[in-house]
């Protein structure tokens, strides 16, 4: 029997991770090296948003938010679309051009044409609320891009309460009145083991498994060619509009 002492459970994580905290930069989330254990995500994930923003059918003089992340790691690839992008963060001291949080941003409704929401809404106690609040800030025809994990391994920041299913996706954008446009899974089956194995060893190993993380990423990413098979997906990225009738 395996008890959680689900009173500190945030107090274990940090044990858990004492010399072996995972840091990002902006760099990390685009062109992640092949010796890091989350290799295989970010790389599948940074693919699929790139092409999402590329499709988004933004207008080039629009504005763009990332919600969420203060370093925008997709900023370069939102100015190919000719779009001003701003940053919003719950942290104060993050630089972020906004402080606020996803269900409550404080910004103004209709402010925005494009809103990037990657890898937050597990961190949320309600993602449907943070939905209906960027509808709120979408222009009416305004486009969402937001990615969520559906395996993942407990990473309080500064908690963790989801994980996401393809048609818990769906439902949270028909709650929200969002017209899904695009569901993406990042990696099948076989990359999902995989990245699974290197969150194992990672936990074991830390940043000291670099090697041996890069030989999994590679048999990973040879494995997830030949198996195509999204119903076990690590990760889901989608694409959504807000409808033009959309009252504001």
């Amino acid at each position: 029997m395996m008890r959680i002492a689900h009173d500190r459970l945030h107090d274990e994580f940090r044990q858990a991770q004492t010399g072996k905290a995972s840091h990002h930069t902006a760099a990390d989330r685009t062109r992640p090296s092949l010796f890091r254990y989350d290799c295989l995500s970010l790389r599948r994930l940074a693919q699929d948003i790139r092409s999402l923003i590329e499709e988004s059918g933004v207008p080039r003089d629009g504005v763009a938010l990332d919600l969420g992340s203060a370093t925008s790691p997709y900023r370069d690839w939102v100015a190919t679309l000719g779009c001003r992008i701003e940053t919003l963060d719950i942290d104060p001291a993050s630089g972020a051009d906004h402080v606020g949080t996803g269900d409550d941003t404080g910004l103004p409704t209709g402010a925005f044409d494009l809103v990037i929401c990657t890898q937050v809404l597990e961190h949320v106690p309600d993602p449907r609320r943070v939905l209906l609040e960027i509808r709120r800030i979408l222009k009416p025809g305004g486009r969402l891009i937001a990615s969520a994990p559906h395996v993942w391994f407990y990473h309080p920041h500064p908690s963790d309460y989801w994980r996401f299913t393809q048609e818990g996706v769906v439902q949270l954008c028909r709650d929200a009145d969002l017209e899904l446009i695009e569901l993406r899974a990042q990696g099948g089956s076989a990359l999902t083991l995989f990245q699974s194995v290197n969150f194992l060893l990672y936990g074991i190993l830390g940043r000291a498994g670099g090697p041996l993380y890069a030989i999994f990423n590679v048999l990973g990413f040879a494995a997830d060619r030949l198996v195509q098979n999204e119903l076990f997906a690590h990760n889901f990225a989608w694409l959504a509009r807000k409808p033009y009738e959309a009252a504001a």
